[in-house]
């Protein structure tokens, strides 16, 4: 994968109809040798006129399974083939009738689909004419807010209980964490400083939370965060008090939206919502830099409603040969 030319994997990336950070070299690379490794793997390059249009990145992770997208269902969000925006139905068909024998042999599996994807609107015509079944299934919930001009205009949208509710949690937090603040990481010499206090309150917040956030699992988060930082897409984010941080939020920022990639806390502070403060904090901020959108990505937590979330739905489907 490292011998993708970067300008031609960027390129197709930042003109593709949803320029996931999931498909991005920065996520994929580490994440194929973090958990691909041994695994065969196949990279599909097509092209028009000489240049690059469009990659599909699989992995035959589980032979019985078949053949899936390279960055799995466990630690990825949204993801999909790679390809310029309005192009999708012709990659896709030259995709399936050049990959017949590959496919005749193990399906091709295609989790974390998000709704509004151009490969669930096209797939199922092409499967049905080039001989191929479609099926797909909704695997998950990924809400999201839109975002106002202001942070006053925002709390106006949430519903008036939610509303009160977060500004008493908010008063609460103030008063219950001496000298709290907020802060977000931006430079290496402070993701340097800070990633080992992201990956402590992530483990220390729940004990599912630590036994997913292993040491290969923080190795891969520190190869993906560097790789984010570098180009200016990382928000690490803090909410912390003088004895130190108590809530923590890994954020990946995609064209007018913000993403909340993974967060943890500190459980000493439950009774002052820390985590849900952060996340308050962190929109609040996402407003004043101007994104459009926060995006709480997979999953139903109620905190993301009680925060003004709305679903998208996220769809796994299967492709085989008839």
């Amino acid at each position: 994968m490292e011998e993708v030319p970067a300008q031609e994997w960027d390129s197709v990336l930042s003109r593709s109809f949803r320029p996931s950070p999931f498909l991005s070299r920065h996520f994929l690379v580490p994440w194929a040798k973090t958990f691909a490794e041994g695994h065969s793997k196949r990279i599909y390059r097509w092209s028009r006129n000489g240049e690059a249009g469009g990659f599909l990145f699989l992995c035959l992770c589980d032979r019985e399974a078949g053949w899936e997208l390279l960055g799995g269902e466990r630690v990825s969000d949204s993801l999909d083939a790679l390809v310029v925006s309005g192009k999708e139905a012709e990659f896709w068909s030259e995709f399936l009738v050049s990959s017949r024998d590959l496919l005749s042999r193990q399906p091709l599996l295609l989790p974390n689909l998000v709704e509004g994807s151009p490969s669930i609107a096209c797939l199922p015509r092409l499967c049905s004419e080039l001989g191929f079944s479609f099926l797909v299934e909704q695997m998950d919930r990924s809400p999201y807010v839109p975002l106002p001009p202001s942070f006053e205009e925002y709390l106006l949208q949430l519903e008036r209980k939610a509303r009160h509710e977060l500004r008493r949690k908010i008063r609460r937090a103030e008063e219950t964490v001496p000298g709290i603040s907020f802060r977000v990481t931006r430079t290496r010499e402070e993701f340097d400083r800070d990633f080992p206090s992201f990956v402590a309150l992530h483990r220390r917040s729940h004990t599912d939370k630590a036994a997913f956030m292993d040491d290969r699992m923080a190795g891969f988060f520190r190869e993906m965060g560097e790789g984010f930082l570098s180009s200016g897409r990382l928000r690490l984010a803090f909410l912390s008090g003088k004895g130190g941080d108590v809530a923590s939020a890994l954020q990946i920022a995609c064209d007018n939206s913000l993403l909340l990639y993974n967060s943890g806390y500190e459980p000493d502070y439950r009774e002052a919502s820390p985590g849900l403060v952060l996340l308050a904090r962190c929109i609040e901020d996402a407003i004043r830099q101007g994104f459009r959108e926060y995006d709480f990505l997979r999953g139903g937590e109620r905190y993301k409603y009680d925060l003004g979330g709305k679903d998208r739905v996220v769809y796994r489907a299967i492709v085989r040969l008839s």
